[in-house]
Formats: C-alpha cells, sequence, structure tokens
C-alpha cells in the first residue's frame, strides 16, 4: 500500500487529468466543433505568462504557475461559456479548489490554493503583477486561438479576437494582442520553411 499522501497526490494528478477531456465551450458559439480541452488551454496560458513577465520584469516563474492552474477548478464545474454564467451560480474558484487539493499535503494544498486565488486577483485593487501578467496571457491565448480557427475557416471569431485584443491591460500583452492581429498563425513554421528552401 503506498504512502497516503503519495496516494491523494495521484488522485490529484488523474483529476487534474481530466482537463484534458473538458472542452473549451465558448467555441461551440462560434461554429467550432472538436475544439481545444481546458488543458490545451492552459498549457499555452502559463508558457505566455511566463513571456509576458518576463518582459514586464514581474516574476515569470510565478506568473507561469498561475496560469498553469487557473482552470483547475473546471473539472468539477467545466467550462461555463461567457454567455452562460448570466444564469449559471457556481461555487468561487477559492472553494472549488480548497475542495480539490483539501487531502494534499498542506504545503502543497496552500501552494496551488494561493496560484488560484492570486490569478482570480487580477482585476482587483490586490493584483500582483503575476496575476496581471497570468490574467493578459488567458486573454491572449483566447486571441491567438481564435486566429488559429479562423485559418481553419471559421467565420463567426470576429467577436472572441476583438474582445481578447481588449482585456489585456500590461504593455507587454497590448503589443503582443497588436502583433498578434498581423502575424499569421503559420508564421512560425513558413519563415523556416522559406529560409530552409533558399
Amino acid at each position: 500500500m503506498p504512502d497516503q499522501r503519495f496516494a491523494e497526490i495521484i488522485a490529484f494528478a488523474h483529476e487534474a487529468g481530466h482537463l484534458k477531456h473538458t472542452p473549451r465551450t465558448g467555441w461551440l458559439l462560434g461554429g467550432v466543433r472538436n475544439g481545444e480541452s481546458v488543458a490545451e488551454h492552459s498549457y499555452r496560458v502559463a508558457v505566455l505568462a511566463y513571456v509576458i513577465a518576463a518582459c514586464e520584469g514581474a516574476n515569470p516563474e510565478r506568473a507561469a504557475t498561475l496560469g498553469l492552474f487557473h482552470d483547475l477548478p473546471e473539472t468539477r464545474i467545466g467550462d461555463v461559456p461567457s454567455v452562460g454564467k448570466k444564469y449559471v451560480s457556481t461555487a468561487s474558484p477559492h472553494d472549488i479548489v480548497s475542495d480539490q487539493v483539501a487531502d494534499l499535503p498542506a504545503d502543497l494544498r496552500d501552494r496551488i490554493v494561493s496560484a488560484v486565488d492570486e490569478h482570480e486577483s487580477a482585476k482587483t485593487a490586490e493584483a500582483t503583477p503575476e496575476s496581471r501578467c497570468s490574467r493578459d496571457a488567458d486573454k491572449l491565448e483566447c486571441l491567438l486561438q481564435a486566429r488559429e480557427y479562423q485559418r481553419e475557416g471559421y467565420t463567426e471569431l470576429d467577436e472572441w479576437v476583438r474582445s481578447s485584443a481588449e482585456a489585456v491591460s500590461t504593455a507587454t500583452g497590448k503589443a503582443l494582442a497588436a502583433a498578434a492581429m498581423d502575424v499569421p498563425p503559420g508564421e512560425w513554421w513558413g519563415s523556416f520553411a522559406r529560409a530552409v528552401g533558399r
């Protein structure tokens, strides 16, 4: 029988893995079928949070941690799209994540709850630079994903692009959002292919 602490961590890891199968439901409103999972979204949020924080002079590791854990509560409540939030009441992210990690070792539990709480504080007066970077990364990731879906032929996503670009608050986030409007989603490999073909 494994040490109970490790058994609880494994149970938590299985729950976190459920985000790989939890769809980001808002894309259905734009006609996207088989859209990304919450885990796919969270991965790029963490990468972008790291980059934004590094450019902003904030702590990149902390910002990436906030981005990585920010949607963890969705294993319990799913992804409620923006149009549903007016009609659906859910527990606070703090309450949900506190339940999710209740059986973990105290230090680990407190770190994860703190990460979710800090991300959630991004629009408050107590916001840390890292929480603002993480929130900007969340919005920027949505903008990038919308642009990628547009490339695939989905035509009802202009509102995602516009609202995501307008939601960023840091100087770096705004500059990246502006660049995301101009740089085609395939540019990362197109420029490589052009260089190799010379």
